[in-house]
């Protein structure tokens, strides 16, 4: 479909949007056209404030709020969109309310199962890869979309740092300590070794079996078994360990701008989750340890 296609090249491009939310609207997008097709083939210029209320009633009884929320967005995004095209007269999406009731807490793991992740048993290369991104992640704070996109070239090894182009085409600095530089050139070494003739030209940090980046799909996955084999009782994906990253370094003091510098948040607001985070936990040392609580 031409306008889906358009569409998704105008976010990647003008609006700069993270590859795994272009991905998310895609996909969604492509689920709402499915969507169409099964109500006799109506065409997306012919969707009115009716149909639009109708497949919100549909997503409610199908999703949780988090993901149907996401879903209309990327819905009245495309029709606002379609609008300055011409395509249409007006966005059927755009009278539609969707407040959360709630605002939810992020999933953080305790230092403790992070402690346990990172002890999980290496046994080959695809093994240690796995181990260096949940490291890299843990300790610089970045998005999946943002290690995923980091090439070796891009790491300064006398500061310590890497220079990276954020959500928004924000551009920040990821910074190393020194075991987490030391184990990542032991890891570059073994990437080297493993691609063989291939390393020639290949500067992605971290590489699929296919010995090619490795993908937004494949990175989930290795998050998903992860959390398997730790018998993890909550969500464990990449931005759980991105949340668990500002969630310690708060829990140890860290001044709260400095958490919005190292996570790329544009609003200080954005960041202020995780002062909910550390306040659930006072309340609980308090709790279970004050004599008259």
């Amino acid at each position: 479909m031409d306008e889906l296609e358009g569409f998704i090249s105008y976010i990647s491009a003008v609006k700069a949007e993270a590859g795994n939310t272009v991905i998310s609207y895609e996909n969604d997008l492509k689920q709402f056209l499915q969507y169409l097709d099964g109500q006799g083939g109506m065409d997306i210029r012919d969707v009115g404030t009716n149909d639009a209320r109708e497949y919100v009633r549909h997503l409610m009884e199908n999703y949780k709020e988090r993901s149907m929320l996401r879903k209309i967005s990327a819905l009245r995004m495309f029709y606002d969109y379609l609008m300055r095209k011409g395509v249409i007269n007006f966005n059927p999406f755009m009278d539609i309310s969707l407040k959360r009731n709630e605002k939810r807490l992020p999933s953080v793991l305790s230092e403790e199962e992070v402690a346990r992740l990172l002890e999980l048993e290496v046994n080959d290369f695809m093994d240690l890869r796995d181990h260096i991104l949940f490291l890299f992640i843990y300790s610089t704070g970045a998005r999946i979309s943002e290690a995923l996109s980091v090439d070796i070239s891009m790491i300064e090894w006398s500061k310590r740092r890497i220079r990276i182009v954020g959500k928004g085409s924000k551009t920040r600095f990821l910074f190393l300590n020194k075991d987490v530089a030391d184990e990542l050139r032991d890891y570059i070494e073994k990437r080297d070794i493993y691609l063989g003739q291939q390393a020639r030209g290949n500067d992605a940090l971290f590489i699929g079996k296919n010995r090619e980046r490795l993908s937004f799909s494949t990175a989930h996955l290795i998050f998903e078994k992860a959390g398997e084999k730790l018998n993890l009782n909550k969500d464990f994906t990449p931005h759980t360990l991105r949340h668990s990253f500002a969630t310690h370094m708060m829990d140890h003091g860290a001044d709260i701008r400095l958490i919005q510098e190292l996570l790329g948040h544009e609003s200080i607001s954005t960041t202020q989750i995780y002062t909910h985070v550390t306040s659930q936990k006072l309340r609980k040392v308090y709790d279970k340890t004050h004599p008259h609580a």
